[in-house]
C-alpha cells in the first residue's frame, strides 16, 4: 500500500506545480496590460479665463486666455454673423446664426500661440460691416465636450 501512495502524492504535486505555474504566467501577462488614456475631468478640462475682440480693417481678431488643462486645446472655430440690413446678415437682437466659420490648429496661418494665450486672426472681411463673434475650443478628449465664449461684437473702427 505505501509503494501505491507514492506515485498518487508525486501525481498531486506536480498537479499543484502545473497549476501554480498557470496562475504565474497569467499573472504575468496582466501586467503588460495596456488601455487607453481615459481623460480625467477635473485635470483635462479647460476653460476661457478671457476673451478680446479687436477689429483692423477687414479683419477681425479674437485674443484668448485659457485656464485649467489649456495644453489639451486641439481646435478653435471662430465663428461669425455679420450684422446689418443686407442679404444674409444678422440682427444684432436676433439668435446668433453665424455664416462664416473659421477652424484654427496650430500651424495655421492666422494662428498664434503663446503658452495658454491663443490669437486668431479672420481676414477677408468687409471692413464696413459689424460682427457678431463667438470663438469655441475643442479639448483633445472629445468626449470632455466643447467651450463656447460669450458672444461679442466687433464693429468697425
Amino acid at each position: 500500500m505505501r509503494a501505491h501512495s507514492r506515485p498518487l502524492r508525486a501525481h498531486t504535486l506536480g498537479l499543484r506545480a502545473a497549476c501554480l505555474l498557470l496562475a504565474l504566467v497569467l499573472g504575468l501577462m496582466a501586467c503588460g496590460k495596456r488601455e487607453w488614456p481615459a481623460p480625467i475631468s477635473s485635470e483635462d478640462k479647460f476653460r476661457w479665463r478671457s476673451v478680446q475682440v479687436m477689429r483692423s480693417q477687414g479683419c477681425v481678431i479674437v485674443s484668448l486666455e485659457a485656464s485649467g488643462g489649456w495644453q489639451n486645446i486641439d481646435t478653435v472655430n471662430v465663428m461669425l454673423e455679420p450684422v446689418g440690413d443686407g442679404p444674409g446678415d444678422g440682427c444684432a437682437s436676433c439668435p446668433f446664426s453665424p455664416r462664416i466659420i473659421r477652424p484654427f490648429k496650430s500651424g495655421d496661418a492666422g494662428y498664434k500661440r503663446d503658452m495658454n494665450r491663443i490669437v486668431l486672426t479672420v481676414c477677408e472681411l468687409d471692413p464696413h460691416k459689424t460682427y457678431r463673434v463667438q470663438a469655441v475650443g475643442f479639448n483633445i478628449f472629445p468626449s470632455l465636450g466643447t467651450v463656447l465664449t460669450e458672444l461679442m461684437l466687433a464693429a468697425p473702427k
